[in-house]
Formats: structure tokens, C-alpha cells, sequence
């Protein structure tokens, strides 16, 4: 609806939707904080930890109270701009409030303020967000106080919930059944690495955010023909980007890791099998970006709920039935096995309902960029032993993995995607000719 209404400026419509997600965010915030009060009071018996109870439970009050926050005050206004192609504005504030987070809370710690202070810090700063972008709309959205239709349906809300249910659970159950069943040590381990795959997940989704929301405009204005021809583009570049990064992670996170925990005895934080089953289900996750954003923003919300059903049921049932035995690297096996067959439905369904063209090319394109990762991966430290001294050691092989890494996704990809090379270098050659007969 925001993609339709923005793309026509509907502006009661556009006014009517923001009262309505503002209203239905409202609910699950509320849902959101009844369940952190639930966690906060238990958290003790669940979470296995020689901390006391205040300790545990005041901690986990500050760290659950920016989804409260977040789905109570921002999500409608952040919407609203994302769909407008304001993606650098939302891009913009994030990256101010984390930098202004990252300045206040190393000042914090070198003064000697506890985690419990820091992270309080946090919520305040990330606040922000919700804040400048209500205020962004107000001052350029003619946004009204009274409802105009109240008749008009945000349509599909109950569809997409499940959707973000899904979604929670996909980046939730992995810390709450390792607490439950591995104890605080193990979700140190998981913790650490997961924040390295996360920041490349943020990135990718950073880029693919304005993408899709020009693409959400093309499908609200039906511009089929445009559609595939923006979509083959957005596809290849997430398949590149996507495969370059975990590929390079794959070859540099353990020796990070050995570097950044060195003096840490309590656990065992070198896992190179939990490394590289971690980055094969982020690329299965990250690979699928386009095809999600796509059946998102054509709405097939109603359609695509046995893909979200799926996921969560195959991320709980599997974590759980293999966490006792394989601890850490059952956890994520689950989760890699839930990636792995959302995306196969999501690409199936998209390829066969909206875009309406064959899933081989999927299979052909991804396949390939995922054997020579899978290759890279196995071979690279086998030639090259990346150092583990100290961190500018470290860049410096860093800079020279990514840089041949890099060139043989380029070689690679040349072939896998030649037809659209060629067109692409069509398409700009008729421009430059055409730009001197302009001129006369």
C-alpha cells in the first residue's frame, strides 16, 4: 500500500496507512513488551549463569526494551520513507546514531561505567532513530491528524505478521536455546562470530533496500517489461556481492577471531566448522534478498506463508532435537537447514508467479558462485595462511585474500552472467553514439 500510495501521492491515502501501521504496531509492541516482562521475571531459572537474578534481570530489561521502542514509535514513519526511495535518509540516521552510540559508550567504559550503564546508553541514543523520523514525515508528508476513510484495510497485516514472526524467530532462537541448553559461554562464542555475519547482512540489506523500493514502484505501476530487466540486474549484483563477502569471510573470520580473543581462556572461541556452517546459512539468507523484497513488495504476503511456516518450524524443531548432542553446531545446523529451504520456496514461488521465468537460471547462477566459495573456502588457507599476530597483520592479508578473492568472482561471473554483460555494454554503446546527433 505505502509503495502504491507513494507511487501515485495519494496523500489521504498515504495518511490513512500511517494511522493504520502506526495502530497495528502498536499491538505488537505491546505483545512485545508482555513478553519481555515475562523474560525479565524468569530470567534466572532460563538462562543458565553464575550471575544473581537482579543482575540477569535488569540486563535483560535494557537489552529488550529498544524492539518496544522500535516497533511503538518508528516503523510506520521508516516505512513510509523507504517506500518514497528516501533509503539514504534511513541509511543516513542509522549510521549517525551507531557512530554517536560507538563515541558515547567508549568514552563510557574508559571511565569505568558497568555493561548495565553502557547499554542503557544505547537505548537512549538508538532512540533517535524513531524520533528524526517522525519528524522527517511531519515535514514532508502532509500526514493528518484525522482519518479520512477509516474504512480503508492496511491490507494483509495478518499475513505479514506471520511473515515477521518467522523473521524473529529466524534471528532470535539460536541465542535462546543455546542460554537455555549451553549456557552464557556458548552464546559468547556464537555471539561474536554472528556480529561479524550480521554487520555483512546489514550491509547487503543497506544496498538492497533502495533497490527495492524503486522495484516497488515499478510492480505498483506494472511495468512488467521493467521489472525483468531491473530485477536480472539487482539479482546478479546481491548474487556478487553476497558471494564475494561470505566467501571472504569463510578464509579471514577464524584467524579474526583467534586475534580478538587472545587471553580469553574460560571458553574456546576457534570453531571453524561453526564458522563456516554460520556463513553458509547467512549466504542462503542474504542470497534470497532480492527474490523476498520482490514478493514483498507485490504484496503475496497470503501466498507465501507455508515458506514462512516452514522456516520456523524446521529452525525450532531441528535446533532443539540437535542442540543436546552437537551443542553449538546443532543450533546452527537448524538454522542453515531453515535458510536453505525458505529460499528454495521463495525462489520457486517468485519465479513461478511473479516474474514468471525458469528457476534453472536461479540454480545456474547461484550454483555457480556457491562451488567456487565452497572452493575458495577448502582451498585458500591450504596455499595461504592468513596471520593470527595482531590485527594490522591481519589487514594486511585481509586486503590481499579480498583482492584475488574478489578477481575471481569477477572472472567467474563474467561468464555466468554474459548475456546481461553484453546487453548492458549494448545499451551504453547506443547511448554514447547517440549523444553527438543530440547535439547537432
Amino acid at each position: 500500500s505505502f509503495y502504491m500510495s507513494s507511487a501515485e501521492r495519494e496523500t489521504k491515502a498515504i495518511s490513512d496507512i500511517v494511522h493504520n501501521t502506526q495502530e497495528f504496531f502498536k499491538k505488537i509492541s505491546f505483545l512485545c513488551l508482555g513478553m519481555l516482562v515475562l523474560l525479565v521475571l524468569f530470567s534466572k531459572t532460563i538462562i543458565k549463569t553464575d550471575y544473581d537474578a537482579f543482575y540477569v534481570a535488569s540486563l535483560t530489561l535494557i537489552l529488550g526494551i529498544n524492539y518496544y521502542f522500535n516497533y511503538y514509535f518508528g516503523i510506520a514513519h521508516q516505512l513510509l520513507i523507504k517506500a518514497d526511495q528516501k533509503i539514504y535518509i534511513v541509511q543516513s540516521i542509522q549510521m549517525i546514531t551507531l557512530i554517536l552510540n560507538a563515541g558515547i559508550c567508549i568514552a563510557a567504559m574508559k571511565a569505568g561505567m558497568g555493561i548495565h550503564g553502557v547499554k542503557l546508553i544505547g537505548v537512549f541514543v538508538f532512540l533517535l532513530n524513531p524520533i528524526v523520523y517522525r519528524i522527517y514525515v511531519k515535514k514532508y508528508f502532509s500526514i493528518s491528524k484525522k482519518i479520512y476513510d477509516p474504512n480503508r484495510a492496511f491490507p494483509k497485516k495478518k499475513e505479514g505478521i506471520i511473515h515477521h514472526i518467522s523473521y524473529f524467530i529466524h534471528r532470535n532462537t539460536d541465542i535462546v536455546i543455546l542460554s537455555l541448553f549451553c549456557g552464557v559461554k556458548e552464546v559468547s562464542v556464537y555471539s561474536v562470530y554472528y556480529s561479524i555475519v550480521y554487520a555483512i547482512e546489514n550491509l547487503l540489506n543497506a544496498v538492497a533496500s533502495g533497490i527495492s523500493a524503486a522495484i516497488g514502484n515499478i510492480i505498483a505501476k506494472s511495468e512488467k517489461n521493467l521489472l525483468w530487466n531491473s530485477f536480472q540486474v539487482y539479482e546478479a549484483f546481491n548474487t556478487i556481492l553476497t558471494s564475494f563477502f561470505y566467501t571472504a569471510a569463510a578464509v579471514l573470520i577464524v584467524p579474526f577471531i583467534r586475534i580478538y580473543t587472545q587471553g580469553v581462556t574460560d571458553v574456546e572461541y576457534s570453531r571453524p566448522l561453526f564458522a563456516y556452517l554460520l556463513i553458509l546459512a547467512q549466504w542462503f539468507y542474504c542470497i534470497r534478498i532480492p527474490y523476498g523484497n520482490v514478493v514483498n513488495a507485490a504484496g503475496h504476503y497470503r501466498q507465501t506463508k507455508p515458506g514462512a511456516y516452514l522456516e520456523a518450524v524446521l529452525n525450532l524443531g531441528i535446533s532443539l532435537l540437535a542442540v543436546k548432542q552437537y551443542g553449538l553446531n546443532g543450533v546452527i545446523f537448524g538454522t542453515l537447514a531453515a535458510m536453505l529451504t525458505r529460499t528454495i520456496y521463495t525462489v520457486w514461488y517468485l519465479s513461478k508467479n511473479i516474474l514468471q521465468r525458469k528457476i534453472r537460471m536461479f540454480i545456474k547462477q547461484a550454483g555457480a558462485n556457491l562451488l567456487l566459495g565452497i572452493g575458495i573456502a577448502a582451498l585458500f588457507p591450504l596455499v595461504y595462511t592468513v596471520s593470527t599476530d595482531n590485527f594490522l597483520s591481519w589487514f594486511r592479508d585481509a586486503f590481499f585474500v579480498s583482492s584475488v578473492i574478489l578477481l575471481l568472482f569477477a572472472v567467474l561471473n563474467f561468464f555466468v552472467y554474459h548475456a546481461l554483460v553484453v546487453a548492458f555494454a549494448e545499451s551504453l554503446r547506443k547511448r554514447v553514439l547517440k549523444k553527438p546527433s543530440d547535439n547537432k
